[in-house]
């Protein structure tokens, strides 16, 4: 069991700790507004009616426990992962990451759930900001096993490892952000995550068993190679530096998938490793590197 913290009573805060607890993780949920608070086990279990009614659901309670809480401190204090999932304000996220970092374990990771504001301003003043990185739940979270990862400049591979070790044991896919723009999807991809789910309970034995191939592969905007004009006027801007390391260009293409989103020298690493395509998960078979005029 992993000890969880959800800061956040919202929507997605909600989703979040209910997908968490369905998997057998203790978790605490935290929000300032005590009617919020209130509200979070009725939310909960009209979501798991949603869900035993449309078949996704395969046992008529989450698994680990969910608890309400009303202290950061209490919330924060032994948990392994935190998910931050507060309203899109910087200084309202800086504020509450600083905090957070002072109340939590030292080695505990600090996640923030945010769509577009940039997550090495939010942790400036956050300590062991090592540990820090943005991670977001695509909606609707418990029909979707991808899960985008961006990390700063600060983050550490292997808080990355570690993070991608505990969504791998829910059947979870960690992608990284490709390009400026967070990965939305349409209602027709929601749809077929959603019927690729109920495939996968249909023929699996029960919780925690992988999504294999029957989930559609993603692919955005952000995955295609930068125009050889984009490069020349900036060949360092953000969304062309590797998403891996955040310091080198990405200059190679990775083989099946002819995804662009590394560095030669991060690809050779997981090409050793043995790991797939960070955006598609397919197996790497060869690398190309490419020269930048």
């Amino acid at each position: 069991m992993v000890k969880i913290a959800v800061i956040g009573g919202g929507l997605m805060g909600i989703k979040i700790a209910g997908e968490l607890a369905y998997f057998g993780h203790r978790v605490k949920i935290h929000d300032k507004n005590v009617l919020t608070l209130n509200s979070v086990f009725n939310r909960m279990e009209e979501d798991k009616k949603n869900l035993r009614d449309e078949g996704l659901l395969l046992q008529k309670n989450f698994i680990g426990q969910v608890l309400c809480m009303s202290r950061l401190e209490e919330t924060v204090c032994d948990a392994d992962f935190i998910f931050e999932c507060v309203i899109e304000d910087l200084e309202i996220k800086k504020d509450l990451f600083e905090r957070i970092s002072h109340l939590c374990k030292p080695d505990a990771v600090i996640a923030t759930n945010t769509l577009r504001l940039n997550i090495a301003s939010i942790v400036e003043r956050t300590t062991n900001k090592e540990r820090t990185m943005g991670l977001r739940f695509l909606f609707p979270v418990y029909c979707i096993p991808e899960v985008e990862i961006t990390p700063n400049k600060y983050t550490s591979q292997n808080y990355i490892e570690k993070v991608r070790s505990m969504l791998e044991r829910m059947g979870k896919t960690l992608f990284f952000r490709s390009g400026g723009e967070p990965l939305i999807l349409s209602e027709e991809q929601r749809e077929e995550r959603k019927l690729a789910r109920l495939e996968q309970i249909n023929t699996s034995s029960g919780v925690g068993h992988l999504f294999e191939s029957i989930i559609p592969t993603l692919s955005h905007k952000g995955n295609i190679a930068p125009s050889k004009e984009d490069t020349k006027a900036n060949p360092m801007k953000t969304d062309q530096e590797c998403a891996i390391c955040m310091d080198r260009i990405r200059d190679c293409l990775l083989c099946p998938c002819h995804h662009m989103v590394t560095c030669y020298d991060c690809s050779k690493m997981l090409h050793n490793r043995r790991d797939g395509c960070p955006i598609c998960r397919k197996d790497i078979t060869e690398i190309i590197r490419v020269y930048h005029s």
